[in-house]
C-alpha cells in the first residue's frame, strides 16, 4: 500500500488553499480531497471531494457537499487489429451522459466519435472527428455534428487544418 499527500496554496487566489490524499492499493487509488472553505468556518463537509480509480478501467468521483456523482468507464478493444478506446460517462448532478470513442488507425489518424445526452435540455447531439497529423503534409481535423433532437437533421461540418513552419 502506498500513501500519498499533496498540497497547495496560493498567494493569487486570496490564499486558496487544497490537499489531497491520495491511497494506492494493489491497482486501485482512493482518493480524499479538501480545499480551504472545508475548515475556513470551521469544520463542515464544503470543500470535500472522494474518488476511487483503477487506472484504465474507472473512476467514481462524489461530490459530498453537493451529494452527486460521477461515473467514468473505459476499455480498449481491438477492431481489425486496431485500437478502439471506449470511454462511458455519467455524471449525475448534471444529468449529462457521454459515450466516446476514438479507433486510431496508426500514429498518425484517429477516427473519434461521440455521442452526449443532456437530459435537462434534451438534447442530443452525435459528433465525428477524422484527424491527421502529418510533419510532411501539415495537420488537419474535419469534424461534423448532428443534433438528432432538431426536426430538420442537418449537420455541421467543419474544416481545419494547421502548417508549421521554419523561418
Amino acid at each position: 500500500m502506498k500513501a500519498a499527500l499533496k498540497g497547495r496554496y496560493d498567494i493569487d487566489k486570496n490564499g486558496a488553499a487544497a490537499a489531497t490524499l491520495a491511497v494506492s492499493t494493489g491497482d486501485v487509488k482512493i482518493r480524499a480531497s479538501i480545499t480551504d472553505v472545508t475548515f475556513v468556518n470551521g469544520p463542515s463537509l464544503t470543500g470535500l471531494a472522494l474518488a476511487v480509480e483503477k487506472p484504465g478501467a474507472f473512476i467514481v468521483d462524489y461530490n459530498v457537499p453537493k451529494k452527486d456523482f460521477r461515473f467514468q468507464f473505459m476499455n480498449t478493444v481491438r477492431v481489425a487489429e486496431k485500437p478502439l478506446n471506449l470511454t462511458y460517462m455519467h455524471s449525475r448532478g448534471d444529468n449529462k451522459t457521454v459515450l466516446d470513442g476514438t479507433l486510431v488507425l496508426d500514429s498518425s489518424n484517429k477516427v473519434s466519435a461521440n455521442y452526449v445526452a443532456s437530459y435537462q435540455t434534451s438534447s442530443k447531439m452525435l459528433g465525428l472527428e477524422w484527424s491527421r497529423n502529418s510533419k510532411l503534409n501539415g495537420c488537419f481535423k474535419i469534424s461534423a455534428s448532428l443534433d438528432l433532437a432538431e426536426e430538420l437533421k442537418l449537420p455541421k461540418i467543419s474544416a481545419e487544418t494547421t502548417w508549421n513552419f521554419e523561418m
